[in-house]
This record gives structure tokens, C-alpha cells and sequence, in this order.
């Protein structure tokens, strides 16, 4: 009985040290995209006409350290935004 409870223990353990650096690695990613989406958002709200929605839809967000930043009509069309 002893072995099984030092192997569960062991698992649980495990499990908890994976969710708790998966929750810090989101957690480092979290203000970017929240940064990303105001950016765009703003842009939308700022733009009266089509073409100035063409264009924010063209725009790249707050570059970040990557140069694979979507633009803002791809966040739009994922439903990203409101």
C-alpha cells in the first residue's frame, strides 16, 4: 500500500510543478495580447470610414519582440475583438 501512495504523491506533485509553469508562461504572455487587442481596438473606434478600417486592418499591433505579430484585421476576423 506504502508504494502506491509515494507514487501518487510523486504524480500529483508533478502535476502540480506542470500546471503551475504553464499558469507563469501564460501569465508572461497575458499583458502583450491584452496590449495587442487595445491597440487595434483603438484603432477601430478612431476609424470614420472604410478605408480607415482597411488600413487599421493592415496595421500590426505593438510590435513585440517577434516580427509574426498578427495584424489587426486578423484579430478582427478571428472575433478577437468586440
Amino acid at each position: 500500500m506504502r508504494p502506491i501512495r509515494a507514487w501518487v504523491g510523486q504524480l500529483g506533485g508533478i502535476l502540480v510543478v506542470v500546471a503551475l509553469i504553464l499558469w507563469f508562461v501564460q501569465m508572461r504572455k497575458a499583458p502583450t495580447n491584452l496590449l495587442q487587442r487595445r491597440d487595434c481596438e483603438r484603432g477601430y473606434e478612431a476609424a470614420r470610414t472604410a478605408s480607415d478600417t482597411a488600413a487599421v486592418d493592415q496595421r500590426r499591433p505593438v510590435l513585440g519582440p517577434s516580427t509574426d505579430t498578427l495584424t489587426c484585421g486578423t484579430f478582427r476576423r478571428s472575433g478577437r475583438l468586440p
